[in-house]
């Protein structure tokens, strides 16, 4: 991680701040290691970090407007992998969020829900198994799963040109 005018590499735990350079090369004696995202500890990755290679981990909590018009009714807050790192392992990903939030992974086609997602007691978050981390919606209310596409005008720009057959 460059911090402060040095590199420094990762041995048990990191926080980094939102949009920052948060390229990672994590220690050679690295094992389990807790990456903290945003300086309230908004979201948090725990993983086994024996092998992984430099992966860049930065993040924002930019809104996305596209995902927001979909859902007009909805007060949603974002967390975004900016270059969706893959792990070598399966980790748990932990999100900040009340109890009665609903969160949902953004991907090109809209609002998905994210496959194995439960509220932790113990750390008063919401978890989930991953290997990848994308982006995330948080919302107040349930989204329905629509797509970015099905809310689009079906007209044509071509100007009603047909593309002609190449006979291929």
């Amino acid at each position: 991680v460059y911090d402060s005018g040095a590199y420094v590499t990762v041995e048990d735990e990191w926080t980094f701040a939102p949009d920052s350079r948060s390229v990672v090369k994590f220690s050679d004696d690295a094992e389990d290691v807790v990456l903290y995202f945003g300086e309230n500890e908004a979201a948090w990755f725990e993983f086994d970090a024996r092998g992984q290679s430099a992966l860049n981990l930065e993040f924002t909590f930019d809104f996305n407007k596209e995902i927001a018009d979909l859902f007009p009714e909805a007060n949603i807050d974002f967390l975004t992998f900016e270059m969706e790192p893959s792990f070598n392992k399966i980790g748990t990903a932990y999100i900040y969020a009340d109890e009665d939030a609903f969160i949902y992974e953004v991907t090109a086609d809209g609002a998905k829900e994210i496959k194995g997602l439960a509220w932790d007691e113990d750390y008063e978050a919401w978890t989930f198994k991953t290997r990848t981390l994308g982006a995330y919606a948080i919302s107040d209310v349930e989204l329905d799963e629509k797509t970015v596409t099905e809310d689009k005008d079906d007209t044509t720009t071509d100007g009603g040109k047909e593309n002609p057959d190449t006979g291929r």
